[in-house]
């Protein structure tokens, strides 16, 4: 009997063992300038004033007819491209968030700071001190802060 009684407490007490390679993995954590590149780059990356007014706005004044027709902005893992008129942004550029943050930008050929107002999955708002004043031809520009609303 006593055997059988000690059998059982050994059958019962290995049951209730499990190695550590039984235990799941934990998930990895997504960063927020993971969750933040994701938004920015999704579907075709690409970003445009939307047709209401007030797109793009320069010291309180709409400039998005003025300065950005047909302007959009297409973001990929670390490159931005730009089409149509914009004279604060090039046509190709590198980007990187500066760090320790995943809501400033900083653009690669002038290093520039662009701040992520707000993003969601349809909606992007930028900000961009520009302090160049740019009058004549097709760059022309005023200086100030810039405040991008953007659609996909």
């Amino acid at each position: 009997m006593l055997a059988l009684v000690f059998l059982w407490l050994v059958t019962t007490s290995i049951q209730g063992c499990k190695s550590k390679g039984d235990d799941p993995l934990p998930e990895p954590q997504t960063s927020e300038q993971e969750k933040v590149t994701a938004l920015l780059t999704a579907g075709t990356g690409t970003w445009a004033p939307s047709a209401a007014t007030n797109s793009v706005i320069v010291a309180g004044f709409d400039v998005t007819e003025e300065f950005f027709s047909d302007f959009t902005i297409r973001f990929s893992a670390n490159q931005l491209f730009t089409t149509g008129t914009t004279p604060v942004w090039l046509r190709q550029d590198t980007w990187q968030f500066k760090s320790g943050t995943a809501n400033i930008i900083i653009r690669g050929q002038d290093s520039r700071e662009v701040k992520i107002e707000n993003i969601s999955e349809t909606e992007l708002k930028l900000t961009l001190d520009w302090p160049l004043t740019t009058f004549g031809g097709r760059t022309r520009s005023l200086p100030g802060t810039y405040v991008f609303t953007l659609k996909k």
